[in-house]
């Protein structure tokens, strides 16, 4: 699978009772709420991919499987 990058970032927050660390162009997640410390910022920025669609036998078998999930 080859992924296509996208001119279009996302903006996450952390989950609650975490906040997001950057430290040398990584993002980590660090126990507590957000307070203004070195390093912690309020909202992770992510870029956005795309991939090409499955082909040939992997493809048959994903849809199969999507439709095995439906009620």
């Amino acid at each position: 699978m080859e992924l296509k990058k996208l001119n279009k970032t996302v903006k996450i927050e952390a989950p609650k009772g975490y906040h997001w660390m950057l430290e040398k162009g990584r993002y980590y997640l660090m126990a507590g709420d957000y307070k203004p410390h070195t390093g912690a910022i309020k909202e992770a920025e992510f870029r956005m991919v795309s991939h090409a669609p499955a082909k040939g036998k992997a493809e048959q078998a994903m849809n199969l499987a999507r439709q095995a999930k439906k009620p």
